[in-house]
């Protein structure tokens, strides 16, 4: 069976997972490819993959999870920095960007790159200043959304609480609620 190169060995063995399926970790990515299609009829399949034929064109075509060379990522990195460090100078035009068409470009080129935190942040800051010329949504993975989603409705859940401390004798218990 065909899997594309740019599905890495987790990839894989994350979706079949899913799936209802386990995959053995210690073997290589080859043999976890060539053992796939005894696997494929054993599947539970979800509304991500609804049947077989979804499952093998989703394995033949390439992955959508971002993943850049070193090269590339200290070029992004640098650029959102950058765009960072303007935003949290309110925007000024003098420094590090001259034109306002500037800071669009580096926008433009890291935002394909959205599964990098920093690359959320840059563009939610760019998004903010009186020089955007273009909202720009970053393009994020659906692994990465579904982590996101989970994240925050953890930090939505609060429990409330009761603190008792004991005080002087004018008033001797104090009583809380958060």
């Amino acid at each position: 069976m065909y899997v594309d190169k740019s599905h890495s060995k987790k990839d894989i063995i994350l979706l079949f997972v899913n799936l209802g399926i386990e995959l053995n970790e210690e073997s290589s990515k080859s043999e976890i490819t060539k053992n796939l299609e005894s696997h494929i009829a054993d599947c539970k399949y979800n509304d991500k993959i609804k049947n077989c034929t979804e499952l093998i064109d989703y394995l033949k075509t390439p992955s959508n999870k971002q993943r850049p060379t070193t090269k590339i990522k200290t070029e992004i990195m640098f650029r959102c920095k950058k765009i960072i460090k303007w935003a949290k100078n309110d925007y000024i035009l003098n420094g590090l960007y001259t034109e306002k068409e500037q800071p669009y470009e580096d926008v433009m080129f890291i935002y394909k790159w959205g599964d990098l935190p920093s690359v959320r942040r840059a563009c939610r800051f760019y998004n903010n200043s009186v020089y955007c010329i273009n909202h720009v949504n970053p393009v994020v993975s659906e692994e990465v959304l579904s982590e996101l989603t989970n994240n925050k409705i953890i930090k939505q859940q609060h429990m409330n609480t009761l603190k008792v401390k004991y005080g002087t004798k004018e008033s001797p218990i104090l009583v809380t609620f958060d």
